[in-house]
């Protein structure tokens, strides 16, 4: 049994070891699929107002081919979503936790109308980040689809992004 499981310890270092190496490249751009999932409470105003505030979380896919500081990322975010005669304004905060454990925060804005599916256009700020890409800045802007939720009082959501990055040496 115990030499099952210093083999099985011996594979999983040899398969995470270059994911917790990388190495990433100091300025970049590309585009990604971000799958989400997550719950929210709504707090119903007048008859046509309503707040709403959600936490999820998700993974990042970067399209075909591509090799980004956002591969293969996982996300958790908080939001909050006013929506009034069907019209949204939604922002919130999101931690990308990077496949090397570093991690990324970046701050949203979105916009756009009640529907089937709901549909929102939105933008980004990296904010900050830790290890490797602290210093890093950037942004970038999204599409957010609504899909058919897992569960009563759940989400879930496709975003097609665009962003963009650097990562810049802190001054001395």
């Amino acid at each position: 049994m115990k030499k099952i499981f210093m083999l099985s310890i011996l594979i999983l270092s040899v398969i995470t070891s270059p994911a917790l190496s990388e190495e990433f490249a100091k300025e970049g751009t590309g585009s990604a699929k971000n799958y989400t999932t997550g719950t929210y409470q709504i707090l119903a105003m007048e008859k046509e107002r309503v707040q709403m505030n959600y936490e999820g979380s998700g993974i990042s896919a970067p399209d075909s081919g591509q090799k980004s500081i956002f591969h293969n990322a996982s996300m958790h975010f908080l939001g909050s979503m006013h929506i009034v005669k069907g019209v949204i304004e939604d922002s919130g905060f999101i931690i990308y936790t990077l496949t090397n454990g570093d991690k990324m925060f970046l701050t949203y804005k979105t916009s756009g109308k009640m529907g089937k599916p709901t549909i929102v256009k939105g933008t980004a700020i990296i904010v900050g980040g830790t290890g490797k890409i602290s210093g890093i800045q950037g942004g970038g802007e999204f599409t957010r689809y609504s899909l058919q939720p897992p569960a009563k009082g759940k989400f879930a959501s496709v975003s097609i992004t665009k962003r963009h990055y650097k990562i810049v040496e802190p001054k001395k």
